[in-house]
């Protein structure tokens, strides 16, 4: 029987979190898992397949993913809405108590941190800005530095982050690890500034304690300035026939 099966544009959140936990699983049982949850092909077809058949598949779907490292997108149009990444040194002490507790499981609450430091911006002056499309979504061009001055996001609500978090089950993995990349080096050359201004003084005791919050954070998240070069899609969806 010949099988055609599609291949989306980009690994989103929620798929990656289920294959970063398949370790115990075995050779087999891995590409099957991967089979399903890219191409949704049922498991009680899939186990009615040969063991040639199943490599084969999986094999041409590994081949057609990119392990190049993340890229860091400011500004990014994801569901017809354009999202914003929020800087560390405007994140307010509910959204750090809020990335602590999450960072504690990184890859299980992945899709909550990003709904954390990505969220929809309210004012925007992007017109003159230039887009380019990547895995099917419209990213803004520039530097980070230079386009964090573009717009300004809705405030943070720990109570409406669960739905924003269901939202970006959906988002790019690539985008998200590239912001988390990003966000620990940032939150490293802050940490690092602030340890050389400590002093015994009431003022420098709550620096203090924020500087800890952050290195909590860091350690936390710190699979993701050296995660196994993350799996994203080639950039046009693609077709895979298997006879």
């Amino acid at each position: 029987m010949k099988y055609e099966i599609e291949i989306p544009e980009y690994l989103s959140i929620g798929e990656y979190q289920k294959l970063s936990s398949l370790d115990h699983l075995t050779d087999l049982e891995k590409t099957m898992e991967i089979v399903h949850t890219i191409t949704t092909i049922d498991k009680d077809i899939l186990s009615k397949w040969t063991p040639n058949q199943l490599s084969n598949i999986g094999e041409s779907v590994l081949n057609l993913m990119e392990f190049d490292s993340a890229t860091f997108y400011p500004i990014i149009e994801f569901n017809n809405v354009l999202y914003g990444y929020r800087p560390i040194s405007k994140m307010t002490l509910g959204e750090y108590i809020d990335l602590e507790r999450l960072s504690k499981e990184p890859n299980t609450n992945l899709h909550e941190i990003i709904a954390i430091i990505y969220r929809p911006i309210i004012k925007d002056k992007t017109q003159s800005l230039k887009f380019k499309l990547i895995n099917g979504h419209k990213i803004a061009k520039g530097t980070a530095e230079n386009l964090f001055k573009y717009y300004e996001i809705e405030e943070y609500n720990s109570k409406d982050r669960g739905v924003n978090a269901e939202k970006m089950l959906e988002f790019p993995v690539s985008f998200a690890l590239g912001a988390m990349s990003f966000f620990l080096g940032v939150g490293t050359k802050l940490s690092s500034s602030t340890n050389k201004y400590l002093r015994p003084t009431e003022k420098m005791t709550i620096t203090k304690e924020m500087n800890n919050l952050i290195l909590s954070i860091g350690d936390g998240l710190a699979q993701y300035t050296h995660f196994q070069k993350p799996i994203s899609y080639q950039s046009q969806e693609t077709r895979v026939s298997l006879s």
